[in-house]
């Protein structure tokens, strides 16, 4: 079952206090991300929105991928990521909520999301992946990487202690708990086209390929 997350607010607190010291959770998610943005695979004058930059490591390759002629749109909650961010590319950021995306219908062909969703509170869930479609052009490409139930005997393992310190403060834990996504991607009307489990030092990542069918 879905567990309910911190606020908004205390979640931008913790990734503000964060900062460039989430780079270090590449340790853990640094196979999943490359694996997820192999498999986005955004062509040259393409439109790339990524929900929830982090730092910007991502965003780079993503602007780079792009080029020429793309344009590669960054969205985060914390003001210090969006910071972060900018100083690392030349691309649009924009402070704001990926529950209420600020895009018109069908603005980008590719949508990349790591690492956000399982922040987020399960009640909202499925609206923020039904906003995600409104604003993907026919076709276009959703790409999810989050922290998920384990499936070897170690991660197994860690994700069973990773449920008992969220139990006890969420909050230490960035708010961040295992989903599983399948279900609610196919709800919002997507076609899922693949998933994979990602496992790096015992931590494993969904990887979620869908495409909006509307």
């Amino acid at each position: 079952m879905i567990q309910d997350t911190i606020s908004r607010e205390a979640a931008r607190r913790y990734y503000d206090r964060l900062g460039t010291y989430q780079d270090w959770a590449g340790h853990f998610e640094g196979r999943a991300k490359t694996r997820a943005l192999d498999l986005l695979a955004p062509p040259p004058g393409c439109r790339v929105l990524n929900v929830g930059v982090g730092t910007g490591k991502e965003h780079v390759q993503i602007e780079a991928a792009v080029a020429p002629g793309g344009v590669a749109v960054g969205l985060d909650v914390s003001p210090v990521m969006l910071r972060l961010t900018r100083a690392r590319t030349g691309t649009p950021v924009c402070l704001g909520d990926a529950r209420r995306l600020p895009y018109a219908n069908a603005s980008f062909d590719y949508l990349f999301a790591a690492y956000v969703l399982d922040l987020l509170p399960a009640p909202d869930l499925a609206g923020l992946l039904h906003d995600f479609r409104r604003v993907l052009a026919p076709g276009g490409r959703l790409v999810l990487v989050t922290l998920t139930e384990g499936v070897t005997r170690p991660s197994r393992a860690i994700i069973a202690l990773w449920k008992l310190l969220y139990a006890i403060s969420p909050e230490g834990c960035g708010g961040c708990r295992p989903l599983q996504l399948t279900d609610l991607v196919g709800q919002a009307g997507f076609r899922l086209a693949r998933r994979e489990v990602v496992v790096q030092w015992g931590v494993p990542s969904e990887i979620i390929v869908a495409e909006n069918r509307s």
